[in-house]
């Protein structure tokens, strides 16, 4: 029982882990010349992508890249520059002649001006005031910020914790966090869409939002499979639970994925099982019997996964016990 339970803890270990995305960082194909389709039908390359994958968690911080990338208006000036769901890249030149990517200050952009303000206190131990301009940041606001290399991600907040479109939040220089208690996750902070939202009031060229060259909308990004029993060690013809994983590249969760099992016994059998789809939360979980088999036995499981055309596999395995 004690190897048994040892078996699970790390199991489970293994399993959080890459739902929390702390396995690796995302595989980017990065190439200056063909850059990285990111299944929205826009490239991103050379020094945009660089800047892309230069943050821990690119999703989170810029988005998906919503247009190609063209000549537009920033601070600098008629520059290259492309638009993400959260951001806007801007290329420009060093003090040395060099191209440099900088993260325009959409917070700054967008923002209306003071509005109503939050009932949260911005005094005390869990707030921070930033002395360029005045302002606190607080509680779960203040722990994103810090968990994210707030100063070169998000800059100097510029407004306080007010309450728009129904919700709490709070304007940086490149971005607004939003409090969002609804979402089942560990931080309930998320960044709006400037990036979208200034395309939309500002250019508003919706040519510029189509799908460019031959990629194609919704593309499935990369899926990766993770195969997980339920119990490692497993009497003879018991039921057995087999937990699979689908995300992309991004560590977020592939739904409608089809799931089969082969189950590769050590008399050479190899027993196929139609798993269900996977759900929103890109789970599948298949309840299979073990059958009439030896003690000691190793039972090994193959897992393939199709989602729209790509495929991944897996495996896993488990030991018939007394």
């Amino acid at each position: 029982m004690t190897i048994m339970r040892g078996t699970i803890r790390i199991v489970l270990a293994i399993f959080i882990l890459i739902l929390l995305g702390g396995v690796t960082n995302p595989g980017y194909t990065q190439t200056t010349t063909t850059g990285e389709d990111f299944g929205t039908g826009h490239i991103v390359r050379g020094a945009f992508l660089e800047q892309y994958v230069s943050v821990r968690s690119p999703l989170e911080l810029y988005g998906l890249p919503i247009t190609g990338e063209f000549e537009g208006m920033s601070a600098f000036g008629i520059t290259t520059v492309q638009y993400f769901n959260k951001a806007r890249f801007d290329l420009v030149k060093d003090l040395d002649g060099n191209d440099k990517v900088v993260v325009a200050n959409l917070g700054e952009l967008t923002y209306p001006g003071p509005g109503p303000l939050a009932p949260v206190s911005s005094d005390g131990p869990t707030c921070r005031k930033f002395s360029a301009t005045g302002k606190s940041v607080c509680y779960a606001f203040l722990q994103y910020y810090d968990a994210n290399d707030g100063p070169v991600n998000f800059g100097d907040p510029i407004s306080d914790l007010e309450i728009r479109e129904g919700r709490y939040v709070q304007y940086f220089q490149k971005a607004r966090m939003e409090w969002a208690p609804e979402l089942d996750a560990d931080s309930h902070v998320i960044l709006t869409d400037l990036g979208k939202r200034y395309f939309d009031f500002v250019v508003g060229d919706s040519d510029r939002l189509k799908p460019e060259g031959s990629s194609i909308p919704g593309k499935p990004r990369k899926p990766q499979a993770y195969a997980f029993v339920a119990n490692p060690l497993i009497t003879a013809g018991s039921q057995q639970t087999l937990n699979v994983v689908v995300v992309d590249m991004y560590r977020q969760p592939v739904a409608n994925a089809q799931v089969w099992v082969f189950m590769l016994t050590p008399d050479g059998r190899k027993d196929p099982f139609r798993a269900p789809d996977t759900n929103a939360d890109g789970i599948s979980t298949l309840l299979f019997p073990v059958g009439s088999l030896s003690p000691t036995q190793i039972v090994a499981l193959e897992v393939k996964v199709t989602a729209n055309g790509e495929e991944a596999s897996a495996k896993s395995w488990f030991r018939v016990w007394y």
